[in-house]
């Protein structure tokens, strides 16, 4: 099994964002008052609101914050291995806003053996948070199957969820897991030729599929990996094809198709040592001539499949130009 870590509380900090803005209402609301001689009740506002700011949004977190890093210190956190169940997503309405409309709490459950987490996307407390995070978007995203190693810390009390303070993630199959910075984004890259993440692919395309595959692999010394995903989590579909190939090694000697079904996009990936056999001209080709025409009838797999037929006659000159 391989794990790659995607949150540790070592690596968290308190964002200052926020408690340099209170700092600078405070220096406001003082030269107003002390500065320029004006009444209280036009300086205290700011100079009040700015040490709640401080406090709230600096103070309090750092204080917790430094709470769980002890015990995780002493050698308190616990931990669970196994795969992921029982994940879901639920959006919690609060109070109504002056603008008529309804803020929302968002919080993640999910269990890895008998442990099970809540995670609060809006919580300032330390540990993993999914800080910032969206539905589209969020900073790691789990899912139900997923090889896990989490570190807790049951801090809070009885009946509490318990911290998380460290996730590692993998796959059973063997698989990385992927962080991707700017993103934010972590994403299971399964080893193989045929990675359906997406699960768009029925069992007599992916036998069909992993005999082309095969045998291109045994002709050519290269491999074609096909890799669908449910979501390219914002970001570009050429960073995230790069950053597979980058991870499986595939940079240099392979191919890649990638194929988003949920965004409509699709994308060719050669390595370097294949360029001069298969051009970007000659991959954008396929792209439009053989498999987005597919797509867009719906028949998805029938686009892959004709597209890997394809670039392995291409690449092996078995293939008519």
């Amino acid at each position: 099994m391989t794990y790659t870590t995607v949150y540790d509380i070592a690596n968290d900090s308190v964002g200052l964002q926020f408690p340099l803005i209170g700092l600078a209402l405070i220096i406001v609301g003082a030269a107003m008052k002390w500065g320029f001689g004006k009444p209280g009740w036009t300086s205290y506002p700011p100079i009040g609101f700015g040490l709640f700011l401080i406090l709230a949004t600096g103070a309090v977190p750092w204080w917790d914050q430094h709470r769980v890093a002890q015990v995780v210190a002493r050698g308190g956190a616990q931990q669970v291995e196994g795969p992921i169940h029982d994940w879901r997503l639920t959006r919690v309405r609060g109070k109504r806003r002056s603008t008529g409309s309804y803020s929302y709490s968002h919080y993640e459950y999910f269990s890895v053996g008998p442990v099970a987490f809540r995670i609060n996307w809006d919580a300032l407390e330390a540990g993993f948070a999914n800080r910032g995070s969206t539905e589209e978007k969020p900073a790691v995203r789990l899912a139900n199957g997923m090889a896990a190693r989490i570190w807790y810390v049951p801090i809070d009390g009885p009946g509490k969820p318990p911290r998380v303070v460290r996730i590692d993630l993998g796959a059973s199959s063997p698989a990385d897991a992927v962080r991707q910075g700017e993103g934010g984004v972590a994403f299971r890259i399964v080893q193989g030729r045929i990675a359906d993440e997406a699960n768009i692919l029925p069992a007599d395309s992916k036998a069909q599929l992993d005999a082309v595959l095969t045998a291109f692999d045994q002709r050519s010394g290269h491999p074609l990996v096909i890799v669908t995903t449910p979501s390219l989590g914002g970001l570009d579909i050429a960073r995230f094809a790069a950053a597979i190939a980058d991870r499986r090694g595939m940079a240099d000697s392979g191919i890649l198709l990638l194929v988003a079904p949920n965004e409509g996009q699709a994308r060719i990936m050669v390595g370097r040592e294949l360029s001069d056999r298969l051009p970007d001209d000659d991959a954008q080709a396929i792209m439009d001539r053989v498999i987005l025409p597919r797509f867009r009838r719906g028949d998805i797999p029938g686009g892959i499949e004709a597209g890997a037929v394809v670039i392995t006659g291409r690449v092996t000159g078995e293939e008519a130009r």
